[in-house]
C-alpha cells in the first residue's frame, strides 16, 4: 500500500507533514493573504510654505534667545541636516530641522534661568561670612565655587540650602536710637527734673569753686 506523501492528501503517522508541491493557481481570491512590506523610500519632495514658515518662525525665537544673528543660527542648522540652504531641505528632513531648534531653544531658556539663579543667590548672600559658606557648599557638593559653571538644578540646590541657613540665622536685636530728636524729647518731658538738677549742680559749683 503506497503512501501519498504530497499535495492536500500528505499525511504521515498522523502527526509528520512534508508539503513538496505547492500551486498558487488553486487558491481563489478568498484565500489570498495581504502583508505590508514597510518602504525605505524617503519623502524627497522640498519644504512646502507651512514648513518654511515654521522654520523661520524657530530661527526667529532662537536668534532672538542667545542675541545672535539669524544667519548664525541658519548655519548650524545647515550644518546639522547636511545641507547649504533652505532649498536643498527635504520633507523628510524638515523633523530633525524642527527638533534641532527646539532643542536649542530649550538650552537658551535654561541658560537664561541659570542667570536669574546665579543673581539670586548673590543678592542673597552678600554677608562675608554666609557667601564663604556658600562657595564651600559648592566645592563640597559640585567641585567648583564658581556658580556659572554649576548647572540649573545645582543652583536650585544652592538657593535651597541658602534658604536654610538664613531661616537657622536668629534675628540681631534691634539697635538702639539716639539720635537728636530722642533727647529734645526727653528734655520736654522731664524739663522740671533737668532744671533741678542743673540749679544743684549750679549752687555746687559756686560753693567749691
Amino acid at each position: 500500500m503506497a503512501i501519498n506523501t504530497s499535495g492536500e492528501q500528505n499525511r504521515v503517522a498522523g502527526r509528520d507533514f512534508t508539503e513538496n508541491h505547492v500551486q498558487i493557481d488553486n487558491f481563489d481570491g478568498r484565500h489570498t493573504i495581504n502583508i505590508a512590506i514597510p518602504s525605505d523610500t524617503h519623502d524627497e519632495r522640498p519644504l512646502v510654505r507651512a514648513q518654511r514658515k515654521e522654520l523661520n518662525t524657530l530661527v526667529a525665537l532662537v536668534s532672538d534667545s542667545y542675541g545672535n544673528e539669524a544667519y548664525e543660527i541658519w548655519q548650524k542648522l545647515h550644518a546639522e541636516i547636511g545641507v547649504s540652504s533652505i532649498e536643498e531641505m527635504t520633507v523628510n528632513q524638515y523633523q530633525t530641522a524642527v527638533s534641532f531648534l527646539q532643542s536649542m531653544l530649550e538650552r537658551a531658556k535654561d541658560k537664561d534661568a541659570s542667570k536669574a539663579l546665579v543673581s539670586l543667590l548673590l543678592r542673597n548672600s552678600e554677608d562675608s561670612e554666609l557667601r564663604q559658606k556658600l562657595i564651600r557648599y559648592c566645592h563640597v557638593n559640585f567641585g567648583t565655587g564658581r556658580l556659572n559653571d554649576l548647572t540649573r538644578n545645582q543652583l536650585q540646590m544652592c538657593l535651597s540650602w541658602l534658604d536654610q541657613q538664613t531661616q537657622d540665622i536668629p534675628p540681631s536685636p534691634p539697635r538702639e536710637n539716639h539720635s537728636p530728636l530722642d533727647v529734645t524729647t526727653l528734655l520736654r518731658s522731664h524739663a522740671k527734673e533737668f532744671i533741678v538738677i542743673f540749679l544743684i549742680g549750679f549752687l555746687l559749683g559756686s560753693l567749691f569753686f
